[in-house]
């Protein structure tokens, strides 16, 4: 057995002295993206380090956590409670907090390669120091800039204290410590702060405590929340066309937030009650639509085989997809297996077919030899209580036979009691790192282990690229769907996620242009990249897809699919004018005449070009109406994996959000507080409770009955009674009709 050479402290900050003294006055510190940063023992470095200005601290992360504030009198008293019951023991980061005020001392910088979205626009600083890097090139970057300590949060392996998981980000770590040389690894600290709140995850996050240099044991806290957000129907409807563009038996990635739950919950609505997923099709994918993708035939049918997930990002939608049959398809780590897994060679339960083609194909050799036995039982393919003894197979009723499957008494044994019933080790979700609410982070920490096994978190290099056992890896991702959000839309299919025009970063590329790559590169592999048609900015409208754009996250030479809630485009392959028409046929229609000009202006497309009349009537109307016709509406929730807010605070959150949109608009505004006027008390009757828990049922002040007013009209205005705030479990003969092929 070997023993820890780890240094255990339940101080931090006697901890953070410790790594001081063995890495020196310069340290370059990296914090896993996202919630796997070690807080207390990062704060405590940070404290330390700000006290001794002969110090130089350099952090690098991503995706740094803050809780949400308040800017207005409605958002305060909305997020109040929410921030003491949601994050109410999280140890928020100092270096954070200080950097929002403006107070990072001189000998401490922070560079981020992804940023909290939006959350950093009006910050120069953050601007200045932002790293723009592909998510897999980071290792690389975190080597040139000097890395020598990570702090890193660790999750405790209950039935072995000598087991740490890395658990929520093996993502860099993983391929850092892969990549230090003998030498850098000697000026190299990894530390761990174990908290028995994170999920321990198995497989490739599993690392021996002897790894890491020092480990803090501290009082556990709770993991940093990220509240499900309410989906709208230009989600829903994006969704709808993502789901069917996904083959049965394919991968999938996609991220967080509204577009990855509603398309969770589509592909859910596709496989549980497909005759309304059906009836969806038949209104927002009429012929017209299709002929936009005449290459890629629509997805009608429940599964039969399942999806297998392939993300960098490991969100909540996932668990769902998986407990409703639809993420099942399990994926293995030899080359042999798969491919004939692939080919429906083999299949459970197994048959000695099965072993045939594996020697076939020369995996294993005829005769047996023990290694060859050891592979068969490793995977399952074989009785477990079967014993490999001098070329013989010794049975559980302790008759041998000779190792060979050519011989017809042991073929007939085999058949008999020695074939397996279930294959072992098979992996239906790959993830490099994960993020979500409070009840998905008990839900991993719930899962029994039979179900926890089939999920493996491992290194950003796997997931992000094709290098490493590319073969077995094009062998794994077959069909992948790789779906992704973005923020605007060129007319000739280039892409804008990251940043503006004017260079001011609102996030980051994160690992967008890896998932593009590998579609690309992926036999029968799409890249989508998904965008609503419009937004609102300062309250108006403005339109998501631009004749051109100064800033480009993916160059037109990478298009593929572009989403919009009004269909898919498939652009791959097409020429310049093909191309803007497509585009062109899932832009809303008010913006629609503005960019055929420009692109008959630049020569792009034909001077008598019209826009066919089944195109002319993309707008958020039209689409609702699709949705009502279809009879969907009570099937498209509020909250399509559900939400721990009560009914209350659910609706508050989505007429929060609702009025965020178009707080800079006064006419919006207006109309707002006086149809809250109008509504009178049978308005605040109906809406009491939400009133009663914004402290808006006695208003003291005009400023409360204004706020008081525009809420109840934003209360009014944003509900559709006939969605439900949460979803509909399905009934057993929803799901019957739901998997007929």
């Amino acid at each position: 057995m070997n023993v820890s050479s780890a240094k255990r402290f339940d101080d931090a900050s006697r901890c953070a002295e410790a790594i001081v003294q063995r890495v020196g006055k310069r340290i370059v510190l990296g914090l896993p993206l996202g919630l796997g940063k070690g807080n207390l023992l990062a704060n405590a470095l940070y404290q330390y380090v700000k006290d001794r200005p002969e110090l130089s601290l350099h952090i690098v992360t991503a995706l740094t956590l803050e809780a949400p504030s308040a800017n207005n009198l409605l958002a305060q008293r909305f997020l109040e409670p929410l921030l003491k019951e949601q994050y109410g023991d999280y140890p928020g980061l100092d270096f954070a907090h200080d950097r929002r005020q403006g107070k990072l001392p001189q000998n401490i910088r922070v560079s981020e390669f992804f940023l909290q979205p939006g959350a950093f626009i009006g910050d120069a600083r953050a601007q200045q120091d932002y790293v723009s890097s592909n998510y897999t090139h980071v290792v690389r970057d975190l080597l040139d800039a000097g890395i020598n300590v990570v702090i890193q949060m660790v999750a405790p392996d209950s039935k072995d204290q000598a087991r740490l998981s890395l658990s929520c980000n093996p993502d860099i770590t993983l391929d850092l410590l892969a990549a230090l040389k003998p030498a850098q690894r000697k000026q190299f600290l990894l530390a761990g702060e174990i908290n028995p709140s994170l999920p321990f995850m198995p497989h490739d996050a599993v690392l021996p405590d002897e790894q890491f240099d020092v480990l803090l044991t501290a009082k556990p806290y709770a993991l940093f929340p990220v509240p499900l957000a309410p989906v709208d129907e230009a989600h829903y409807a994006m969704a709808l066309h993502v789901a069917s563009l996904i083959k049965d038996g394919g991968t999938l990635q996609i991220g967080i937030g509204s577009l990855g739950d509603a398309i969770s919950h589509m592909l859910i609505l596709r496989q549980q009650f497909n005759p309304i997923y059906q009836s969806l099709l038949s209104k927002l994918l009429p012929e017209a639509q299709q002929s936009l993708r005449s290459m890629i035939p629509v997805q009608r049918h429940a599964f039969a085989e399942g999806l297998y997930g392939a993300s960098e990002m490991v969100v909540e939608g996932f668990l769902h997809l998986h407990e409703h049959g639809v993420l099942r398809r399990k994926v293995y780590d030899d080359r042999a297996l798969q491919q004939l897994l692939n080919e429906k060679l083999i299949s459970e339960p197994v048959t000695l077919a099965a072993l045939d083609a594996l020697q076939k194909v020369k995996r294993i050799n005829e005769p047996l030899l023990q290694a060859d036995w050891q592979f068969l039982q490793h995977y399952g393919l074989v009785a477990q209580n079967i014993c490999y003894a001098d070329g013989d197979l010794q049975f559980a009723d302790g008759s041998r036979s000779p190792a060979s499957l050519q011989h017809p008494g042991t073929r007939q044994k085999l058949e008999q009691q020695g074939l397996g019933q279930t294959l072992r080790g098979g992996i239906y979700l790959h993830g490099a790192f994960f993020l979500g609410s409070a009840r998905f982070y008990q839900q991993l920490r719930d899962l029994p282990e039979a179900e926890r096994t089939g999920i493996n978190m491992t290194g950003i290099s796997f997931i992000n690229e094709l290098f490493g056992d590319t073969r077995l890896k094009k062998l794994q991702r077959r069909d992948a769907c790789f779906v992704n959000s973005a923020m605007m839309a060129t007319l000739n299919g280039a892409v804008i996620s990251d940043g503006l025009a004017n260079g001011i970063v609102v996030s980051g590329v994160g690992g967008q242009y890896n998932f593009v790559a590998q579609a690309h590169a992926l036999k029968g592999a799409r890249s989508i990249l998904c965008l609503p048609s419009t937004r609102r900015q300062s309250g108006e409208i403005l339109s998501n897809i631009v004749w051109q754009y100064e800033h480009q996250t993916i160059p037109r030479h990478l298009r593929d699919i572009v989403v919009t809630e009004y269909g898919a485009a498939i652009l791959r392959g097409k020429t310049d004018r093909d191309v803007i028409v497509a585009m062109l046929a899932i832009t809303d229609s008010q913006f629609q005449p503005e960019l055929l000009a420009k692109a008959k202006a630049a020569g792009k497309i034909e001077q008598d070009y019209q826009i066919p009349p089944a195109f002319r009537n993309n707008t958020a109307a039209s689409l609702k109406q699709k949705f009502a016709d279809a009879g969907a509406l009570e099937h498209l929730p509020y909250y399509p994996l559900g939400t721990t807010f009560s009914d209350e605070v659910a609706l508050l959150a989505s007429s929060l959000q609702y009025l965020k949109e178009r707080g800079g608009n006064r006419r919006i505004l207006l109309a707002l507080l006086w149809q809250g006027l109008r509504g009178g008390q049978k308005l605040r009757d109906r809406f009491c409770n939400h009133l009663a828990r914004m402290q808006l049922l006695e208003c003291k002040s005009w400023s409360e009955r204004i706020n008081r007013w525009v809420l109840l009209g934003a209360l009014e205005s944003d509900r559709d009674v006939r969605r439900p705030l949460r979803a509909k479990a399905p009934t057993d003969a929803s799901t019957n009709e739901g998997t007929t092929q």
